[in-house]
């Protein structure tokens, strides 16, 4: 029995020598990390204060002699030189970082498929636009439409810039401000589709005065309009025989525009809407929503639109869904 404690003792002993051990190893390691940040902290404060590496202390038992004459001169020029070519990278500029796709495409800012709403959705929107946009109004009585769109468009109209109006009905004698039309209505979301008229034109610089007039028009609407939701949507494509006849609005520059407009509404903070994916499927218009004049849609065409729309819309707890969107 007294072997028995005897041994016990000499465990404890061991044990709590052990412990002792750790914890002088545990106090000699912070000791060394305490006097390493002290060096590092007493090295850069030198060195902010103009002393650079000249200002640290010499080492006389080091065998090395100090340089001097030529060699020291030729040192302090290499010295020089690196810290010059140090700041001129770091002053210079930098685009890497901005958030942006490097080429602008429609397709990596398109707002995607986000749950159902129901057509109550629309009780505070209006649609502008051209002829196409016109069209809410024209076949609202029909089956699956919306019942009382809020329109604001004109046949022939493109993106009011800097007070331009535009013609009621065509009627040059009869001239509105839009921006104010759309402001009386006090709508809490805008869904935009312009360009078609402008691009019908092939001159030069057509493309960059659509794209800077629609900044400016979004731009106004936000100062009017703080906190509104404006959905960008993508000009629609023709037909291939209206393309062929109009050499303005072939596939490949509508594509191109619809790319900045894309990426203008991620500059403006809208929601870019690419109806082409759902009635231009191959390149061109959808041939069973097609207007004869292969500019304009049908009947068939509105009701694919507005189904898109009740599927594509920004994320908003407050939205009336009737399918909640799976990602949240």
């Amino acid at each position: 029995m007294a072997d028995y404690r005897e041994r016990r003792a000499v465990q404890r002993r061991r044990r709590l020598l052990r412990r002792v051990r750790a914890a002088a190893l545990m106090l000699l390691a912070a000791a060394l990390l305490a006097g390493g940040v002290l060096a590092a902290v007493h090295f850069w404060n030198n060195k902010e204060a103009g002393g650079g590496a000249d200002s640290l202390p010499s080492s006389s038992g080091s065998g090395q002699a100090a340089l001097s004459g030529p060699q020291q001169g030729a040192q302090d020029t290499a010295q020089t030189d690196a810290l010059s070519r140090w700041e001129e990278m770091a002053s210079a500029g930098r685009t890497i970082n901005n958030f942006s796709p490097l080429t602008p495409s429609r397709r990596l800012y398109a707002l995607p498929q986000n749950g159902r709403v129901d057509l109550s959705y629309f009780d505070d929107a209006v649609f502008v636009g051209d002829s196409i946009s016109t069209g809410w109004s024209v076949y609202k009585d029909a089956a699956g439409m919306l019942p009382s769109p809020n329109v604001v468009a004109e046949k022939g109209a493109s993106p009011p810039a800097n007070g331009s109006q535009w013609a009621r009905n065509q009627k040059s004698s009869d001239l509105y401000d839009p921006l104010e039309a759309i402001v009386a209505l006090s709508p809490r979301k805008i869904y935009i589709m312009l360009g078609a008229n402008m691009l019908v034109a092939e001159g030069e610089g057509v493309e960059d005065r659509l794209v800077s007039s629609y900044g400016i028009f979004i731009d106004d609407l936000r100062a009017r309009l703080p906190g509104v939701k404006i959905y960008l949507q993508s000009i629609l494509l023709p037909t291939a025989e209206y393309s062929a006849a109009h050499a303005g609005l072939t596939p490949e520059r509508i594509d191109r525009v619809n790319d900045r407009l894309a990426a203008l509404s991620f500059e403006k903070n809208c929601y870019y809407l690419d109806l082409e994916e759902y009635l231009c499927k191959n390149g061109v218009r959808n041939w069973d929503i097609a207007q004869p004049d292969g500019l304009h849609i049908n009947t068939d065409g509105y009701r694919g639109w507005l189904e898109y729309l009740v599927t594509h819309t920004a994320y908003d707890p407050a939205n009336p869904y009737t399918e909640a969107p799976q990602s949240y």
